[in-house]
């Protein structure tokens, strides 16, 4: 039987990281142990986040071309389901993007404790343990770095319709992985009070006794940017606080979470911070740009699920971090340690070549005398289709978008050259040249290599019986491994 691995994402971060995972995932980086179906949950107040909002176009673009070109492919092979679709029912509050409702977010922190209904005992035990900023503050975009704002509103998930769908779906062998920061507001105070719930075995809610001794895994962001200043003296969110945050929360976890053994594997990572963001305090504008250790995040879920004990669950909580063989600032696949190396170089490479060859090689394999375009191949009318132009193609759009931000930060992650053509279309792996030939030999860089063997695939009839769609992936899915190979080897 198939495990689902759900994986919650809270505040921007956790929307990142998620991203990234999407990503490998698309790829073709599978993860272990028979888990077949990832179930992202995005926990964060601020709806209209610019970071949430992207990763959901990314996640229901996967599950649309997933849809449309089936499941056995190295490409998008790992399926990605909403709560909704595990349910399999209409349910009114329960959402099918991917966002996890977060009741009394949407208004003033003093509305959502009903402040002015409480009487005076009440009021002043209160104005004991919020400021009147604290009470003021608008949790429309989120917490703004005030984790005791968060730990009381994120307490009401558990209250909600999609967390008692989510205990209803959960079944022995599932596991669940939590993305948070440690420094700001909406992670820190939701990931241990998400891992407390999880953790109690509370008879009121469905399959709690399973869920409680489930194996769970975490990452915990360390600062790994800060934010400019936006010449505004009363911004809201202060980077200088952010490892004074961090170190807090780093004790309370180390007498909480740790001494009591409340997660099988915790995982952390961060930066030096010389990255600066744009000051944002939320909503569309917060749409950070991405960055290499989210992508280290996304390796931390699939090193959690290799590890999931096969038989027991473990009695203790295992700690590891992330790092690097070698290389500083400009980072590329040989700067990373064998294990990270292996398991990205092959899959990120030939999702890259796709994308590569879709923008300089495509035309020439179209307008090419073959059994690619000929009639058990793939029509003209499929380059218009809703597919293709508005799923496929947008996707590897975004594709490109997070390996070129990748480029930016002061700890860049930059393994393509971005300067290839046609006939220079292998070359573009950093460390690994290519041959452009010359002219008394073969040129071993070019797309012509690709188009023959799409040809030669297609005459070969072994995908007659596809759909369009599930044919197209499966041509470049195929022809592409034997080419990385030859790359890389």
């Amino acid at each position: 039987m198939a495990n689902k691995l759900y994986v919650f994402g809270i505040g921007g971060t956790g929307s990142r990281v998620i991203k990234a995972l999407t990503m490998l995932l698309a790829s073709g980086v599978k993860l272990d142990h028979n888990f077949d179906v990832v179930v992202p949950i995005i926990i964060d107040p601020d709806t209209a986040n610019g970071d949430l909002e992207r990763t959901s176009n990314i996640l229901t673009k996967y599950q649309n071309i997933v849809h449309k070109a089936g499941e056995n492919n190295s490409f998008f092979g790992t399926k990605i389901k909403t709560l909704t679709q595990l349910t399999n029912e209409n349910l009114p509050n329960l959402t099918n993007n991917f966002k996890f409702s977060i009741d009394g977010s949407g208004q003033k922190f003093g509305e959502s404790i009903d402040y002015n209904g409480l009487d005076d005992d009440n009021k002043a035990l209160i104005d004991l343990l919020f400021s009147k900023e604290n009470i003021a503050a608008d949790m429309t975009v989120g917490f703004k770095g005030n984790p005791n704002i968060g730990s009381v509103v994120l307490n009401k998930i558990v209250d909600s319709q999609e967390y008692q769908e989510f205990s209803n779906s959960f079944n022995d062998g599932d596991a669940i992985f939590i993305i948070s920061s440690i420094f700001g507001g909406t992670g820190a105070s939701g990931f241990p009070l998400l891992l407390k719930n999880l953790r109690t075995n509370e008879t009121s809610r469905p399959k709690s006794n399973i869920i409680s001794i489930a194996n769970i895994g975490a990452i915990s962001y360390l600062p790994y940017f800060k934010v400019s200043d936006n010449n505004n003296n009363e911004k809201e969110i202060d980077s200088s606080t952010f490892f004074g945050k961090a170190k807090a929360a780093l004790s309370y976890y180390e007498h909480a979470i740790f001494k009591n053994n409340s997660i099988n594997a915790f995982y952390y990572i961060g930066d030096n911070a010389n990255n600066n963001m744009k000051y944002a305090e939320g909503k569309a504008d917060q749409k950070n740009e991405a960055h290499f250790i989210e992508l280290a995040g996304a390796l931390a879920i699939v090193d959690f699920v290799k590890n999931i004990p096969v038989t027991t669950q473990s009695t203790h909580t295992t700690i590891r971090e992330f790092g690097i063989e070698n290389g500083i600032g400009k980072l590329k696949f040989d700067s990373l340690g064998q294990e990270a190396k292996v398991k990205l170089r092959a899959p990120l490479s030939k999702l890259y070549l796709l994308n590569k060859f879709i923008e300089k090689s495509l035309s020439e394999l179209v307008k090419s005398p073959g059994h690619f375009n000929g009639e058990n191949g793939i029509k003209n009318e499929f380059y218009n289709s809703d597919f293709y132009k508005s799923e496929f193609t947008p996707f590897l759009n975004y594709f490109k978008e997070w390996i070129d931000e990748m480029k930016a930060n002061d700890i860049s992650f930059m393994p393509f050259h971005d300067n290839q053509q046609h006939d220079s279309l292998f070359d573009f792996i950093i460390g690994n040249q290519v041959a452009k030939g010359g002219f008394f030999k073969k040129n071993h860089a070019t797309g012509d290599i690709l188009i023959s063997s799409a040809n030669k695939l297609i005459k070969s009839g072994e995908l007659d019986r596809e759909k369009q769609e599930s044919k197209f992936i499966k041509v470049f899915d195929k022809i592409l491994d034997e080419q990385i190979n030859n790359i890389l080897n």
